[in-house]
């Protein structure tokens, strides 16, 4: 993984982190609402992805 990718995935993480936190408790749009589910699912896949790329990135160069 490049360092220009890596940016990008953790600027995103941090905006989903960030719409987590000040998205309203209840709301009566379906539009909110999977963008929520599609933000949660974001939420704990980018870090597993990152992980796992640097992992892989590890590996591979030795």
């Amino acid at each position: 993984m490049d360092r220009t990718e890596l940016v990008q995935a953790l600027t995103l993480w941090f905006v989903v982190l960030i719409f987590m936190q000040t998205a309203p408790g209840t709301s009566d749009s379906q539009v909110l609402d999977a963008i929520g589910i599609f933000a949660i699912l974001l939420m704990f896949f980018l870090p597993v992805w990152i992980l796992i790329t640097f992992v892989s990135d590890f590996v591979t160069d030795q």
